[in-house]
């Protein structure tokens, strides 16, 4: 019997996973960037505000020591837990007050309490460990040496333990049986009951009132802010410079004239820092300063390709001003940020130089143009898991189309501002809650 071949199976082309978007970092600029301000201030990032979280997170440590020394694949680990049962009883308390502003997880725990649902894995954060308030912060708490990897409290976290008791009259509250510890006892229960079920139920009111009391990240002792600004002072040279300078009463007044600018305010500084910081300070605006002619160029051929109805090619995208200024300046800005870098860091030199070498080398502007969109490609390829899709079309005869999603609605020029954030605006934060500024 003839078999007609055109039923049998057959494989189709190789389809491979589907790209994801990519809306971040599209230069590939942040590693550098953030190495820097990791140097600049080790711990410190963008999205803190308020250093009691570090007191919350040590008080948890405290009351919870030893419940992860038997490790159990069905239990929940006790920082998320108490993580949990605070959360739970600040939302509680505080719901319609300004004072819930800000509390990483907030509106998670809010859906659950308004229909009366435990909290759990599921129904919380889905990365807590990254954007709750321990993952927010253990960085920092560890690298100012309030508490280890394994969240024990250091002596620098054991004297903000001491101020917090000090200052709540919570006298001995760690250790003592009686009525003081009374709370003690019924976190750790309710903690304890928490990682063997994996959820927590809301909290009883006096409890949640006991800790909207003793644990509001908006309420700091006067003896804990001392405690907790000489952690960040006292356990780097660095950090601890720059929170002194900008704290000072010169620093104050040059921030404010700043106008939130880090790049005029690291300007007026370079009379009054040490010589390392200084040092770093003179590689962060270098640095800077090539970020800032790559992404305008790249910012202002996204905006105007989108006031465009069809594709454009190379010839068309070297017009513009941007391009032109960074086909001409970035040559010599990518040298002095390479030997900046090579005074401070030298991994990320490394990085800059095989990264970047190729786009900007001296070449012409229609040749820049093409090795920005190329650059961009690449960068988005490399992006995790599975690369990311481009923010433009390329189409068979190399003109190309920015994607409506990544046109921006405006665009100004930003030349003489930063490209990326250094940790000063945290900082502040961090000195305006501890009475500094």
């Amino acid at each position: 019997m003839a078999v007609n071949a055109a039923l049998l199976p057959f494989q189709t082309a190789f389809d491979p996973p589907q790209q994801a978007e990519g809306s971040l970092d599209p230069l590939g600029l942040y590693s550098i960037a953030d190495a820097l301000g990791v140097r600049l201030a080790p711990g410190v990032r963008e999205r803190q505000s308020k250093p009691r979280y570090l007191t919350l997170a040590l008080v948890g440590f405290a009351i919870c020591q030893g419940m992860d020394e038997t490790p159990s694949s069905r239990r929940l680990p006790a920082w998320l837990v108490y993580e949990w049962l605070v959360v739970m009883a600040l939302v509680k308390q505080l719901q319609g007050t300004s004072q819930l502003q800000g509390i990483p997880g907030r509106e998670k725990v809010r859906e659950c309490l308004e229909h009366g649902d435990a909290v759990c894995a599921s129904n919380y954060l889905k990365t807590p460990s990254v954007f709750g308030f321990h993952g927010i912060y253990r960085v920092f708490g560890v690298k100012s040496g309030l508490f280890d990897q394994d969240s024990h409290p250091l002596e620098p976290g054991r004297r903000v333990l001491q101020a917090w008791q000090q200052d709540r009259g919570l006298s001995a509250f760690f250790e003592a049986d009686g009525e003081v510890g009374h709370f003690r006892r019924v976190i750790q229960r309710a903690v304890q009951a928490g990682r063997e079920s994996g959820q927590m139920a809301a909290p009883g009111s006096p409890l949640s009132a006991w800790i909207a009391t003793h644990l509001n990240p908006h309420q700091i002792g006067a003896a804990e802010r001392e405690a907790l600004w000489s952690a960040l002072t006292h356990t780097d040279a660095l950090r601890g410079e720059y929170a002194m300078l900008l704290s000072s009463p010169e620093g104050q007044r040059q921030w404010h004239a700043a106008d939130g600018s880090e790049a005029a305010y690291h300007a007026s500084l370079s009379d009054r820092a040490s010589l390392s910081m200084q040092q770093l300070l003179r590689t962060i605006r270098a640095f800077e300063r090539l970020a800032r002619l790559l992404v305008d160029a790249f910012d202002e051929a996204r905006w105007r390709m989108g006031n465009e109805i069809r594709a454009v090619d190379m010839a068309w995208l070297a017009q513009g001003a941007c391009m032109q200024r960074a086909v001409k300046d970035a040559p010599m800005a990518f040298k002095d940020a390479l030997a900046s870098l090579g005074e401070v860091d030298p991994v990320a030199r490394l990085r800059l130089e095989n990264g970047f070498g190729g786009l900007c080398e001296p070449q012409g502007t229609t040749a820049f143009a093409a090795q920005l969109l190329a650059h961009h490609e690449r960068v988005q390829r490399g992006k995790p898991p599975n690369g990311k899709r481009p923010w433009f079309d390329t189409f068979g005869d190399g003109r190309v189309a920015v994607r409506p999603a990544y046109v921006p609605d405006v665009f100004v020029e930003r030349e003489g501002h930063y490209v990326h954030a250094y940790r000063t605006r945290p900082i502040w934060d961090f000195a305006r809650d501890l009475g500094k500024v």
